[in-house]
């Protein structure tokens, strides 16, 4: 017993080391819309009712809230998402002025009234944001960061995984580039055109200096920006990570493991798809328990039906429960990209999943391997206990998600 006991520590703390911090999915996913003009940013944020409810201290269980709360509310908040967005100018942080709000109410007049979960997740409010550049100088580089409700709890231990899903412009109104803002994962653009020379004003005689221009992003680096958030969606997140080591502990080859960790890949890329083009849509407080709930189920049927566990059924139930994961994802990104051609939709979910393959392959394969170590030094009944102790620890990991996920509603 404490033999296996030391081989599941060590099973994961290495997990842990390889993932670094973890956040909670579900993100709440913002769209961020940022102008670059000749002296100042000018930008607007998106955020959830639930977002403004968790900052401002409003209790999600008294939702729908009375209107003149959620007007002082998002009132507030406007200063709050002005002080955790990030700006920063070749190196000099840029403070910004919040120009206005506004609260937008996402759902169909047609429909019935959504109930409080509905409510928070489906009403937005947006905010009009200013950074002046410093006097008589154009930056080259800007860094666009957020730390969006990082001092607030998810659930003890965990704290919110807030996502902006990004587009820059130029002056003119054109796209420059496309990408993802996490806390951890800031984006940078740079202007061409910059100079430390005064600017000129606009007077009679004088004509106006050319607004600054950004470097048009290429397919390439909007590629790689959401290949590198998927590869983030799952080093970073508890329900990636605890899937898989309930999918690991029950593989008995490498190739069997490969298998399932496809099928749960492409279920999981065929619901991202859908969900980022508008044809499913299902709220948070649905989704959340449920990949929470496939993460205990999965973790016990290692235990209490290993032969089915390590047999075709497991198939069947990775598809099934990658169908429910992709779901959670997309919300922003279906928001943002709404007036774009399909082919910016198409390199983004493309990026984003083979980020969520990668993910799976960096997790996945090592924790085969240090299973498939212990099996060839450890007694042979050892394996069977790794399995089984594992197991229980996912399926708690998972039910203190599926706990946290509910107090949301």
């Amino acid at each position: 017993m404490l033999r296996s006991m030391r081989h599941l520590a060590v099973l994961l703390l290495a997990a842990t080391a390889a993932t670094g911090s973890l956040h909670a999915h579900p993100f709440l996913q913002n769209s961020w819309w940022v102008v670059a003009e000749t002296n100042r940013l000018v930008m607007r944020v998106s955020a959830t009712l639930r977002e403004v409810a968790v900052a401002q201290g409003l209790d999600p269980a008294k939702a729908p809230f009375p209107l003149p709360t959620i007007q002082n509310a998002v009132s507030n908040h406007a200063a709050y998402v002005a002080g955790h967005v990030a700006i920063v100018a070749d190196g000099s942080p840029l403070k910004g002025e919040v120009l206005d709000h506004e609260l937008i109410v996402d759902s169909d007049p047609a429909a019935e009234v959504p109930d409080a979960a509905q409510y928070l997740d489906r009403t937005h409010a947006v905010f009009d944001l200013e950074f002046p550049f410093p006097p008589g100088r154009r930056p080259r580089e800007i860094r666009l960061g957020q730390a969006t409700l990082r001092e607030h709890r998810y659930a003890p231990g965990v704290p919110w995984d807030v996502t902006y899903t990004l587009t820059v412009k130029d002056a003119g109104r054109r796209d420059i580039a496309r990408g993802v803002v996490r806390t951890d994962l800031p984006f940078t653009v740079e202007l061409e055109g910059a100079t430390d020379a005064p600017v000129a004003s606009a007077v009679p005689g004088h004509a106006a200096p050319p607004p600054p221009e950004a470097r048009v992003g290429t397919a390439s680096a909007e590629f790689a920006s959401f290949l590198r958030h998927g590869l983030h969606h799952v080093l970073t997140g508890y329900d990636h990570l605890l899937f898989l080591c309930a999918l690991a502990l029950a593989a008995a080859r490498w190739r069997d493991l490969f298998r399932i960790v496809a099928l749960f890949t492409l279920a999981h890329s065929i619901t991202v798809t859908v969900s980022a083009l508008g044809w499913v849509r299902l709220p948070s407080w649905i989704i959340e328990p449920l990949i929470s709930g496939s993460i205990v189920c999965v973790a016990l049927e290692n235990v209490l039906a290993p032969q089915r566990a390590g047999g075709r059924a497991r198939w069947f139930v990775a598809f099934g429960f990658g169908l429910v994961h992709g779901l959670g994802f997309a919300g922003g990104l279906r928001e943002s990209l709404a007036d774009q051609p399909t082919a910016h939709l198409a390199v983004v979910i493309v990026a984003f999943c083979a980020g969520v393959e990668l993910g799976h392959l960096a997790v996945g394969g090592p924790l085969f391997g240090i299973l498939h170590a212990v099996r060839r030094v450890a007694r042979e009944d050892a394996l069977p206990r790794i399995r089984r102790w594992g197991s229980l620890a996912v399926a708690v990991g998972g039910a203190y998600f599926l706990w946290a996920a509910l107090r949301q509603i």
